[in-house]
């Protein structure tokens, strides 16, 4: 369906306003200026037009960064949703809103819900790409990263400890999430080793 040319222009500013508040870190104001298109854009072209879905999912996104978790958990559960309804539940948007639905839960201490939705999605992610997709491996490592905030170290050790070996293949050692990955092996090691003797 054709974008009406005025509700084009209008859905192109709040896109450029919304930046240029992000820009200078005013979060919630840059995901209000979002706001106030996604009505009418949805009643000129469909709640789950792409264009609707794009403005709501980057709305999404600046709450994520602003950190107003409570905001965006809802958002990106609705959009996993509309897009799997869309694309099927394995599409890459659906993927990608549920990882940061489960991202919004860890931040709100809904861990338990946060850890089996990071391991649903890299399911996924292993069975349509590979083990060592940029996907897979941002979901193994905050899926590691995660279980060792909750001093969960020999699970988190299971998950980092295979994750490292693939970036040292794949990237190299000098690779930046490498490096973070290596360090925090490090730390598990001598947390492991210090409670043993």
């Amino acid at each position: 369906m054709p974008v009406p040319a005025r509700l084009r222009e209008d859905i192109k500013e709040a896109y450029a306003h919304s930046d240029a508040l992000l820009e200078e870190e005013r979060f919630a104001q840059a995901a209000e200026v979002l706001g106030e298109v996604i009505a009418p854009a949805a009643l000129a072209l469909g709640s789950e037009s792409r264009q609707v879905l794009a403005l709501r999912r980057q709305r999404a996104a600046i709450r994520l960064l602003g950190g107003d978790y409570r905001a965006a958990l809802p958002e990106f559960d609705a959009l996993a949703d509309a897009y799997a309804r869309i694309a099927g539940p394995t599409g890459e948007q659906a993927r990608a809103c549920r990882a940061q639905a489960a991202r919004c839960r860890a931040e709100l201490g809904q861990v338990t819900d946060a850890l089996a939705a990071l391991q649903g999605v890299l399911n996924v992610v292993r069975a349509v790409d590979s083990d060592v997709s940029e996907e897979a491996v941002e979901l193994r490592h905050n899926i590691g990263m995660l279980l060792l905030a909750q001093g969960r170290t020999a699970e988190a050790r299971q998950v980092l400890e295979p994750l490292h070996q693939d970036m040292c293949m794949v990237f190299g050692p000098e690779d930046e999430m490498t490096v973070e990955i290596a360090e925090a092996l490090a730390v598990i090691r001598l947390n492991l080793d210090g409670s043993a003797s």
